[in-house]
């Protein structure tokens, strides 16, 4: 069952704020609902949703509810073997075609079971992101699917397309480690930077934190214990306030994403600066 609901919202479009309303498609498939957002309209990404989130204040029910958002992390290799990390806002690889086809293996087990397809740590330890071939990864790095950037270029472009991905070179020592941490510290990490669409939406992310009082966030990600020698992709999901950078998205499992239509939007003028001339 697909539960739809309809949510009231003000979003950054170019250089112009419009107001409007966006829905959510919950249940338990979520290729299936990504599938059904997508034919809705444009589903938002982890940038987006946090702008929404700024212009609503970081109140009210957008600002606590779990949503996924068709923001792609997916590590892989280059062709020259360099182990990278790519941040896709946008569809990228995980297509509801793709992700539909990969949950399930072609060969069952000793008991004749079906096993999921989705990834494992060595010690068997689901970790539940798609498998990936490393073509799709180069195609990706090849700018094929939509445009990317490195991260340094990343972070010198100041009007950056609605999708786009940024790649960067993936050491898991280096990543910073799950748990609660100072907003300060998240605010110079690649990675989160990167999540964010910019030092920029994340410094208005981590100023609108610190006025509800927060000092620390949670989290969240399973980059630590990966193979590396495993392409593979999931999507962020934003849970609320207290954790906005969540990456353990189960791929088999439920979701939320949030999707409008532009017709749905109007341009949103602050009475204050509205002149009227005679």
């Amino acid at each position: 069952m697909v539960v739809v609901q309809d949510h009231p919202i003000s979003l950054i479009r170019g250089y112009t704020i419009k107001q409007g309303s966006a829905k959510s498609f919950y249940g338990q498939q979520g290729y299936l609902l990504l599938h059904k957002a997508q034919e809705y309209g444009d589903v938002l990404t982890l940038p987006e949703f946090l702008q929404v989130l700024y212009l609503d204040s970081f109140q009210g029910p957008l600002a606590e509810i779990p949503f996924t958002l068709q923001t792609e992390e997916i590590v892989g290799k280059s062709k020259a073997g360099n182990s990278v990390a790519i941040v896709v806002h946008g569809q990228g690889l995980l297509t509801p075609e793709r992700i539909s086809k990969g949950i399930i293996i072609e060969e069952a087990d000793k008991d004749g079971f079906f096993d999921h397809g989705l990834t494992k740590t060595e010690s068997g330890r689901g970790q539940f992101a798609l498998p990936l071939y490393d073509a799709e990864i180069w195609t990706l790095l090849e700018g094929q699917i939509l445009p990317i950037f490195s991260y340094p270029e990343f972070k010198r472009i100041s009007n950056l397309p609605q999708h786009y991905a940024v790649v960067r070179d993936f050491h898991p020592r280096t990543e910073l480690p799950s748990g609660n941490q100072f907003l300060s510290t998240l605010a110079v990490i690649p990675r989160v930077v990167s999540l964010a669409g910019g030092l920029e939406n994340l410094e208005q992310c981590v100023e609108m934190l610190t006025i509800h009082g927060l000092r620390k966030i949670q989290y969240s990600h399973p980059l630590h214990d990966i193979d590396l020698e495993q392409p593979q992709g999931r999507f962020i999901e934003a849970q609320g306030i207290h954790n906005l950078f969540y990456s353990f998205r189960q791929m088999d499992g439920p979701a939320r994403f949030i999707s409008v239509r532009e017709e749905n939007m109007e341009e949103k003028f602050d009475k204050e600066v509205v002149v009227e001339v005679s």
